[in-house]
């Protein structure tokens, strides 16, 4: 399983697995205030299901980043 194909959605504070694991967040997306996982495929272990978590968390967390690396840019060339 690629633990990191992620599909990442700001605006709905979510972020969707290819598997169809999904996250939605509560708060900032780069230190929400809740968590709300769905949908863990079956078969994984728990080690696994946390790795899920936290490597969805980690897109979530990224792709926030990005978003103010990218605003900040462009603030600047004014």
């Amino acid at each position: 399983m690629d633990f990191r194909a992620w599909n990442v959605d700001l605006k709905s504070r979510s972020a969707y697995h290819v598997s169809g694991f999904k996250i939605v967040i509560e708060g900032d997306p780069r230190q929400p205030m809740g968590v709300f996982p769905s949908n863990f495929p079956g078969q994984l272990t728990a080690f696994e299901q946390a790795k899920l978590l936290r490597c969805g968390m980690e897109a979530i967390a990224s792709a926030a980043r990005s978003k103010v690396s990218r605003l900040k840019k462009s603030t600047a060339s004014y």
